[in-house]
């Protein structure tokens, strides 16, 4: 029993070692993760995440900074990009930074560069504190986002990116960015997931999507099994699955994050299934395997 169990453990390890391996936790569907979060700027930062990764089935990740996990100096940096090195094409990372550090569209363009040439493929998990959602300063980096070609991941809550009902504010900059691809996650968003407005919004523009992440899209998605199989196929190809899970949830026994549940119990077709688990996350993120 000893020696099979050593054979298990190298048998894993070789799978999580190759990008190329999609082991899926659903028989033959790419999962892609396209929302989580790790202190990526430590030691090993990413281990962590790439075994989260191995005992769920996802084959590729997007890891999204927050304040308290973003580097917080150059030999963090230089850390922080050795480990995503370490798992190149497996594990994407999108960059931040607030809109009190960039005045003008010019300095956030020369900021997201920068973040491009080191491989970040996105910008989120975009909060906006104190903002609206398409307040001037926010208004800026969308557009900076646009020229540079990064999809923007933002959270939508009281005080953070705010918005009215029907969500005026985020439609007024979905307008203005057409060339900006904008991806919607936070209790805000799913708010209104009952009144027709996130329906109509990913209907309407092309260069809008959601995740399904979080409390707040799993509560929303759960509420109504029909009503959720409809809105699912409706908009089969703008939505990506991803679980919010992070540095808090990649621990030993722990249960795997209650999305993989709620897709499972959906009873969708199988091509609405791939799309949202993976297929969409490819061509989002022109990820060519």
């Amino acid at each position: 029993m000893k020696l099979l169990r050593i054979i298990a453990l190298i048998f894993i390890s070789s799978v999580s070692a190759d990008p190329k391996v999609e082991a899926g936790a659903v028989k033959g569907t790419v999962i892609i993760d396209t929302h989580l979060h790790a202190f990526a700027a430590t030691p090993d930062g990413l281990d962590k995440a790439a075994e989260w990764m191995v005992q769920n089935g996802v084959v590729r990740a997007i890891i999204h900074p927050l304040p308290t996990s973003l580097a917080k100096n150059d030999a963090q940096r230089q850390k922080m990009l050795a480990n995503f090195k370490k798992y190149k094409g497996k594990i994407y990372r999108f960059c931040i930074f607030t809109h009190e550090e960039v005045k003008t569209v010019e300095e956030a363009v020369k900021k997201l560069t920068r973040e491009k040439k080191d491989g970040a493929i996105g910008f989120g998990e975009h909060y906006g504190r104190g903002l609206m959602f398409d307040d001037p300063a926010n208004m800026r980096i969308y557009e900076a986002c646009g020229k540079v070609g990064f999809p923007v991941m933002f959270h939508m809550e009281r005080k953070k990116n705010e918005d009215k009902a029907g969500l005026p504010h985020l439609e007024a900059a979905l307008k203005a960015n057409p060339q900006c691809t904008f991806i919607a996650h936070g209790p805000l968003w799913w708010k209104q997931l009952g009144t027709g407005a996130c329906d109509r919004l990913l209907g309407k523009y092309s260069n809008f999507y959601a995740d399904i992440s979080a409390g707040s899209g799993l509560r929303a998605l759960s509420k109504n099994k029909e009503f959720t199989q409809k809105f699912m196929i409706k908009h089969s190809k703008k939505l990506l699955f991803g679980t919010d899970c992070g540095w808090w949830t990649f621990k030993k026994k722990l249960k795997p994050a209650l999305h993989f549940d709620l897709m499972k119990n959906l009873d969708l077709p199988e091509k609405v299934k791939s799309l949202i688990y993976g297929g969409n996350a490819k061509r989002v993120f022109k990820f060519t395997k």
